[in-house]
């Protein structure tokens, strides 16, 4: 008895009673009272939506900065800073005068070359010689008079609109009125010799022309002589084009010989057209009328089917040669810069317009490596900018995805760049980011929450609490996970079922 009066005198065993009483209390409770509540959750169809945040900068537009392949003289300029402008629109040209003419000259022979090749794969009539025969003479005759007519026009240029800038401009020694750079001013001298004699020569060749001469042989000349007068004109235009007024010269001489000096380059570049496609015009006629003549073998077909195709490539050739005197915009989008003038000298590579796309911002991002698979080109996306709080959405769009990952801080993440659906003046470069990339959408599917689904030996399962009271462990296949925490059931459940998402005890 006093052992026991001891033992109760030491204060842990009052602890170890209290401790005793708790346990045996709560014991007696839930062994008396206590129910274990099941949660559950009826399997419905829903609408699951999958999506992607990431954190990205607004950034700059694309812009590009143009230039010429060659250098050249600007003749046009099509745009100027602040104008939109399309794809392929032209935005600056340099002289191109030369090889427009000579395109000209090329297409024609490619036509005449299709022509000649159609005549040879079909044949002809004694009633189509007829009409062949006609148009040679008509042809024939037609280039004998432009020839003339060129010779004409030609005369009038050098010895009417020229030869009043010269003292005794048909003399061996012709003298220029008015002093420019030593150079100039001696090509000029020494080239109004050299037309002097060539007009001499081709003056005695015209009285040549007969009903049985080579057409081709005069028309070749004439082209020769018209196009070496042209290149005489154009420098005698920069002379005159670089005169000022003077004591001894008024603005208004200064105008006259500018105006002289354009209408003769206007007509000698007419004499030259007017010839070249009276010449083609002759040999397409002469063509007809040979092929129906003679008849075709399977030999001339192949062989005029290669004539044709280098034809073709003579006119991609002049056309490549074209599109290096043309600017034209790459892009959909705004003039940034236009430093081009009508009448400047460009060398070539300088660069002349700069152009920044149409859509005046995008954004970049870095996506995780578990995401990567889920965002696709052209996936919409909705973001708002720190700037401007939540409560503003901007819509946009993915462009791209980097192929190669981007390593940071040791993880590897894929650059993706999104771009604005709209124009808004408040987007700015820099600014940051929040978005949300709506990577798959699907409706009326039978989902459950993703607390439900537990893991029993590698497969997904579900509790499935039946009509009677008791608890299935079901086996379900997933599909799409929603970003509201729910998952598409592909199979295992059906509409209706109760799924257990928890227990709790009362």
């Amino acid at each position: 008895m006093n052992y026991f009066r001891k033992l109760l005198t030491r204060p842990y065993v009052f602890y170890l009673i209290g401790v005793f009483i708790v346990i045996f209390g709560v014991w007696y409770y839930f062994r008396s009272s206590g129910k274990i509540e099941i949660e559950t959750i009826t399997v419905a169809r829903a609408e699951l939506v999958q999506e992607v945040s990431v954190t990205g900068k607004v950034k700059p537009a694309q812009s590009v900065n143009l230039g010429f392949d060659k250098g050249g003289r600007i003749t046009r300029v099509l745009a100027k800073v602040g104008d939109r402008v399309l794809s392929g629109q032209t935005l600056v040209e340099i002289y191109n005068a030369d090889l427009v003419s000579q395109l000209r000259e090329t297409e024609a022979g490619l036509k005449s070359e299709e022509v000649k090749l159609e005549d040879f794969r079909n044949g002809a009539r004694p009633l189509d010689l007829k009409i062949d025969e006609a148009k040679v003479d008509e042809a024939r005759q037609n280039l004998a008079d432009y020839i003339q007519d060129s010779h004409t026009k030609a005369d009038d240029a050098i010895h009417n609109k020229v030869d009043q800038f010269f003292s005794n401009p048909r003399s061996p020694n012709p003298q220029l009125n008015f002093s420019t750079f030593s150079q100039l001013e001696a090509d000029l001298e020494s080239g109004r010799i050299v037309v002097e004699n060539r007009f001499k020569v081709w003056s005695q060749s015209l009285l040549k022309i007969n009903a049985e001469s080579n057409m081709y042989v005069f028309s070749a000349e004439a082209l020769e002589n018209l196009r070496f007068i042209k290149s005489y004109l154009d420098t005698v235009a920069i002379a005159i084009n670089a005169l000022e007024p003077a004591p001894s010269l008024t603005q208004t001489q200064i105008n006259g010989y500018k105006g002289d000096v354009s209408t003769a380059r206007t007509n000698v570049n007419t004499a030259i057209n007017n010839v070249s496609g009276a010449a083609s015009s002759l040999k397409i006629t002469e063509s007809e009328l040979s092929k129906d003549l003679a008849g075709s073998t399977k030999e001339e077909i192949l062989i005029q089917e290669a004539s044709v195709e280098k034809a073709k490539a003579n006119v991609s050739n002049i056309k490549a040669q074209l599109s290096k005197t043309i600017i034209s915009s790459p892009l959909k989008g705004v003039i940034t810069k236009q430093d081009a003038k009508v009448g400047e000298i460009v060398t070539a590579s300088s660069q002349v317009v700069s152009v920044i796309s149409d859509v005046s911002f995008q954004v970049e991002a870095n996506l995780p490596e578990a995401d990567v698979s889920k965002v696709k080109i052209n996936d919409s996306a909705k973001l708002t900018l720190d700037a401007y709080g939540s409560g503003v959405i901007f819509e946009a769009k993915v462009i791209a995805i980097d192929p190669a990952e981007t390593i940071i801080e040791g993880v590897s993440t894929y650059k993706i760049t999104l771009e604005f659906q709209k124009e808004d003046l408040r987007i700015k470069s820099g600014l940051t980011a929040n978005i949300d990339i709506l990577t798959e959408k699907k409706n009326g599917v039978l989902a459950v929450p993703q607390r439900a689904i537990l893991t029993q030996n590698g497969s997904k399962i579900v509790r499935v609490e039946r009509d009677d009271g008791r608890v299935d462990e079901v086996k379900i296949e997933l599909g799409l996970f929603g970003s509201d925490g729910k998952v598409e059931i592909i199979s295992g459940l059906e509409e209706g079922m109760k799924v257990i998402i928890s227990r709790e005890l009362n």
